[in-house]
């Protein structure tokens, strides 16, 4: 049984026009799913600024071996404090790309991609079959000031759809909707923990008069 809303074979030259002409309907369950990949589990921010990559990967729970991504839109959150600066940058297969950059919050406002679709005899560009990246945040950390022992971000709604497929043996296309889509999150651990250096030095000094 399928999850996701199909829509008719209407090709379209930017979102903004996707938006408008695709069909609607709704979905239940999930079966789309935009993950979030980190390129480090933890980050030492005791001696300056560290910068670190997030991918956006789009996927589903049940791909076929020749679905395909055709566009999309989401935004991203974070945990705030810390963060200096917030840049995308798509992946070569995308052609339509649109942003709105760092709002100065430590969030990233609407990103918006695509390839276009010419209908008769068009294949999808190489780089986008399901599972595939979207593209990257690159997000720049200050030294020291992370709120707690970790920092966390996620993606949210942004648009209308936030992944839309395309089955190239059928030559069926569908797009997601807010029930069928899992938007997802990483988190990262900040290392020594804000604080931590000190409760070092307070057992140091603790085990130190224990001796005399």
């Amino acid at each position: 049984m399928e999850h996701r809303v199909v829509q008719t074979r209407i090709w379209t030259a930017s979102i903004a026009s996707a938006m408008i002409l695709g069909s609607g309907g709704s979905a239940i369950g999930q079966e789309y799913l935009l993950r979030l990949e980190s390129s480090v589990a933890a980050v030492d921010l005791s001696s300056g600024q560290r910068t670190i990559t997030i991918d956006v990967i789009g996927d589903m729970l049940h791909p076929s071996d020749h679905e395909y991504m055709l566009w999309g839109s989401f935004a991203l959150e974070s945990s705030g404090a810390g963060v200096a600066d917030i840049h995308w940058e798509h992946a070569a297969w995308s052609e339509y790309n649109h942003n709105s950059g760092y709002t100065n919050d430590g969030n990233f406002g609407m990103v918006e991609f695509g390839q276009w679709d010419y209908a008769e005899g068009w294949t999808p560009n190489a780089g986008s079959e399901i599972g595939s990246r979207i593209g990257s945040f690159t997000i720049t950390l200050e030294q020291g000031v992370v709120d707690g022992n970790q920092f966390s971000v996620r993606l949210v709604h942004a648009g209308r759809y936030a992944l839309s497929t395309i089955d190239i043996d059928s030559g069926q296309s569908y797009y997601s909707t807010p029930e069928s889509l899992l938007l997802g999150n990483a988190t990262i651990q900040i290392v020594p923990a804000p604080g931590s250096a000190m409760c070092l030095m307070g057992l140091g000094a603790w085990g130190l008069v224990r001796r005399r």
